[in-house]
């Protein structure tokens, strides 16, 4: 991917840790909800873990290609689907079950559990409703640009699960996705609503620059923070559509000493996210 690594104008942490904090102080509350992230989306998965220690204490967190739940790990691995998230697991499941749990999530009543808003759904392409493309570009069966497939987006889609990415170009934020397989809020309005029985579409959007939720009525997606080191200016001239933008956008806050220091001796000893390179633009 081109483009150039994103930093915070900081030495004192990393853009990759600061995106790990500010999500998992999204989960913050004693509700029961579920977390977890794609294949290799390592930060979800260390937001998740966070979250677990320092402000959600009843956050299942879940790892799909592992196929752990609640693995106590404080050395981060390389992927969700990487052996060491089952260390110290409640248990592990198949990955129908995982499915299952998924498709089945909606809003917190009768006792189901509802994705997490740190669960990470990505895309080689995302759009102002949160919709996400991972399959490709151009007419099939010939693309111009092979995506590496559906794989759980699917699925994963139908609950509420936020949008999240590690580099922010015009080519990843586009107008309308290509091809839809995983499903935001759709077409906007009460689109969603009407496709998936009520079920909300996602709540964020993370991308290594700036925070996004979406409006409350056409759900379109609105510019809620810019990371340190970057402006609103660089948000809007790397995105390849319009951003709701209201009022005067505030800078995100960044890691306290305190946040770090459990997310570096808890959650990953090794550092990984310390040298995770997340890029902006082309």
């Amino acid at each position: 991917m081109a483009g150039k690594q994103v930093t915070p104008g900081t030495d004192r942490y990393s853009m990759a840790e600061l995106m790990a904090v500010i999500m998992a102080r999204a989960m913050a509350g004693e509700d029961e909800r579920r977390g977890g992230g794609g294949a290799n989306a390592i930060i979800p998965l260390a937001a998740g873990r966070l979250a677990q220690i320092t402000v959600s204490p009843n956050l299942w967190l879940t790892t799909g290609g592992a196929g752990s739940i609640n693995g106590v790990f404080d050395t981060l691995p390389i992927g969700t689907w990487d052996p060491r998230c089952d260390y110290h697991a409640e248990c592990k499941n198949y990955m129908m079950d995982t499915v299952d749990g998924a498709i089945r999530g909606r809003k917190y009543t009768g006792g189901r559990l509802n994705w997490a808003s740190i669960s990470g759904l990505g895309g080689i392409q995302v759009d102002k409703y949160g919709n996400t493309n991972m399959i490709g570009i151009g007419d099939h069966p010939k693309l111009k640009v092979r995506g590496p497939g559906t794989i759980g987006t699917i699925w994963q889609g139908s609950g509420a699960t936020s949008n999240y990415t590690e580099h922010h170009s015009r080519r990843i934020f586009v107008e309308k996705v290509a091809y839809r397989s995983g499903a935001g809020w759709v077409d906007g309005w009460d689109s969603r609503h009407k496709l998936l029985d009520g079920r909300d579409g996602p709540p964020y959007c993370w991308t290594p620059i700036c925070v996004c939720d979406f409006t409350e009525e056409e759900h379109r997606m609105r510019l809620v923070s810019v990371h340190p080191g970057y402006t609103v200016d660089d948000v809007v001239s790397n995105t390849g559509f319009e951003l709701v933008i209201e009022g005067e956008v505030p800078q995100t806050t960044p890691p306290t000493d305190w946040e770090l220091q459990v997310l570096r001796t808890r959650v990953d000893r090794g550092g990984r996210l310390r040298t995770r390179r997340m890029t902006v633009g082309e």
